[in-house]
């Protein structure tokens, strides 16, 4: 949603709010009583159990109608096909390098926003740092199998894919 990292939204479906369940307590009073009994009430709208307790962002919260105006406006297909074809460039471009193992699969069926690999030679952690330095922002992935982890998004453009791929081709020299 290009929200502030941590912002969350979650969009259930009305037969699912019955069986959801708070993990953390609200301040709202009713609510943390039922809690506290692991109980609900048809009372209370779901909203009101799942807000957490604790300092709201509210800015968070604010800018929420302009995310989804701003994808609204662009329309969901149209995203989405942007983020398979820049993802799809960017697989394309890693397969093609020797030096690059391309985790993630190349069907779009199988993946869309976000592109993991391997590069030989470099610890994920090593050619994450060497991109960094290069203005090129990605993570290591944080599951038990390290990898580098890029994630082009309707923000980016196909020029800057091609100066990623350059950069990550660059790697097996230095």
């Amino acid at each position: 949603m290009f929200g502030p990292r941590g912002t969350g939204v979650v969009w259930g479906h009305p037969l699912a709010w019955p069986i959801a369940q708070a993990t953390i307590p609200t301040f709202n009073i009713q609510a943390y009583e039922l809690w506290m009994k692991n109980a609900s009430s048809k009372d209370l709208p779901p909203s009101v159990h799942m807000t957490p307790g604790g300092f709201h962002s509210f800015e968070h919260r604010w800018a929420l109608d302009e995310a989804f105006t701003f994808h609204q406006a662009i329309g969901n297909s149209k995203m989405t096909r942007r983020i398979y074809e820049l993802n799809q460039q960017l697989k394309q471009g890693l397969a093609a390098m020797p030096h690059v193992t391309l985790r993630t699969p190349m069907s779009q069926d199988l993946s869309a926003g976000i592109v993991c690999f391997e590069v030989a030679g470099l610890a994920p952690r090593a050619a994450v740092d060497k991109l960094r330095q290069r203005s090129i922002v990605s993570n290591v992935t944080p599951y038990a199998t390290k990898y580098v982890r890029l994630a082009p998004s309707l923000l980016n453009s196909p020029k800057e894919i091609e100066t990623t791929l350059e950069e990550i081709r660059r790697l097996r020299s230095s």
